[in-house]
């Protein structure tokens, strides 16, 4: 375990290497997927358990986090929270560590993109995504949000999490049609730290809601405001507040409080009315008005699928991303659409925490989580717990014969993807649990302690030791009368 205080003393980093492979303490960064004002990632490689090398995504913080001690407190506060999380709609975090005065984060590795660059190219080619597919998208989404909002302490107090930045860039789409959130909590450290004294709030302007934007206290229901920009502007193909004030973050921030929202029904002729009532209802800029929970617009988008779009799955997913990749034009994706070196992904049975943790997840929990909990069907995207059961398809000749579901691709953070790498894809499959339990047998979820566990079962050893060795002196000396 190290110091919290080495931050101040080591915030000082390397400079920026852009050679790969590259180490980083137990880690070696085989290449940067992403870059932003709190932090850069990269697709690593780790070390399981069992001693076998397995990708993650390190997140590596910039050094001011560190200079900021409030800030480093409540990042390692957000950091206990996040890996409590065990939900097939929210990336696992898996530590939060200390290198030279540099705080990373240990995180699934997500192979796919992100919907920043989905929506990105379909607003190129000016349309938008089929209805469907973003109804489906964003019931996962808030599907992920409503558990992190209903997750609560030992003693079933709720824990009061708010995700404070979903935006298309923190959402991604796996290479099987998995839909993960990530980034859970960071926005707030970002706000701890980027806050001015003038109360300026800087980060991603065009997705807050009006009390964010208005620096209010902020629950539930602000993360429902922003995932109604992001199904907005799905289902439009044109940006709801990106555009405003040519990107002045003053007029953003004044038009999320302020301006009017056109209906969607009236930007997109033939959308459903349902769909562009749903939307609008989360977009209510009085909170007592708006969509009460994650929970309930998940719900409505789920009874629309099942209506308009029964049999839309992960698979049908898969397929339309890839195509939409394969269509897209040259320059057109992230040039780090890197092929996937042959490595598997790092899943929370195998994780072990590094000599380096400020807070990991326990094994034991990961090990639990991995071969118990199981997410209600709920839980699930839509249409993988309603529509048609799998033996009425394949008794109408709709689905091919029955196969073992594999294990999920553990996915990264931040990436894009090139048509090759779809293409290369084993077909899409269906999305398991993030852990995937299935692939492991029993018998290999052996625990062993954590390097804290160790050290304080020693220390206790000892100074029980030292304390028998002391009373049995003072009773000898006691005896022979010399005390």
């Amino acid at each position: 375990m190290l110091d919290l205080r080495r931050g101040r003393h080591h915030a000082t980093l390397d400079p920026v290497r852009n050679e790969f492979p590259q180490p980083f303490g137990p880690y070696e960064l085989l290449r940067r997927v992403g870059r932003g004002g709190m932090a850069e990632v990269f697709l690593a490689k780790a070390t399981s358990a069992r001693g076998d090398k397995r990708l993650v995504a390190l997140k590596r913080m910039h050094a001011t986090l560190s200079e900021d001690q409030s800030a480093v407190a409540m990042l390692i506060e957000e950091a206990r929270l996040c890996m409590r999380f065990h939900h097939d709609n929210i990336a696992q975090t898996f530590e939060l560590g200390n290198h030279d005065g540099a705080y990373f984060f240990i995180m699934e590795y997500v192979d796919g993109v992100d919907l920043g660059t989905v929506g990105n190219l379909v607003e190129s080619r000016g349309t938008c995504l089929e209805p469907s597919i973003a109804a489906y998208v964003c019931a996962a989404m808030a599907r992920g949000l409503d558990y992190a909002h209903n997750l609560c302490d030992e003693s079933g107090q709720r824990l009061g999490i708010v995700h404070r930045d979903v935006s298309p860039q923190n959402v991604l789409i796996g290479r099987h049609g998995e839909v993960k959130l990530i980034d859970f909590g960071v926005a707030k450290v970002a706000s701890r730290i980027q806050q001015t004294m003038a109360g300026i709030i800087k980060g991603k302007y065009a997705y807050m809601s009006p009390e964010q934007a208005s620096a209010e206290p902020v629950d539930a229901r602000s993360d429902v405001f922003s995932l109604g920009i992001c199904m907005h502007e799905l289902f439009s193909g044109r940006p709801l507040f990106r555009a405003v004030g040519a990107g002045s973050p003053y007029a953003i921030l004044r038009a999320v409080r302020d301006d009017p929202i056109t209906p969607l029904h009236e930007l997109v002729p033939g959308i459903p009315l349902e769909l562009s009532r749903i939307v609008h209802a989360a977009l209510e800029r009085d909170v007592q008005k708006r969509t009460p929970s994650a929970g309930h617009l998940a719900e409505e988008l789920e009874a629309w699928l099942r209506n308009s779009a029964p049999r839309l799955d992960a698979q049908g997913l898969c397929t339309y991303i890839r195509r939409l990749v394969e269509e897209a034009p040259a320059g057109a994706l992230p040039q780090n659409a890197i092929a996937t070196p042959p490595l598997a992904k790092m899943t929370g049975a195998e994780y072990e925490p590094s000599q380096m943790s400020v807070v990991a997840a326990s094994p034991l929990e990961l090990a639990e989580a991995h071969t118990v909990a199981r997410p209600s069907p709920m839980a699930q995207p839509p249409a993988l717990s309603r529509g048609p059961s799998q033996q009425a398809l394949r008794a109408s000749g709709e689905l091919g014969p029955a196969r073992r579901t594999p294990a999920p691709q553990s996915v990264r953070v931040q990436p894009a993807v090139s048509a090759g790498q779809w293409q290369n894809a084993d077909g899409p499959r269906a999305i398991a649990g993030p852990l995937a339990a299935a692939s492991q047998p029993a018998q290999d979820l052996s625990w062993r302690p954590s390097r804290r566990a160790t050290l304080q079962f020693l220390w206790v050893g000892l100074v029980a030791l030292v304390f028998a060795l002391g009373w049995s002196v003072i009773a000898t000396l006691v005896k022979i009368g010399k005390l």
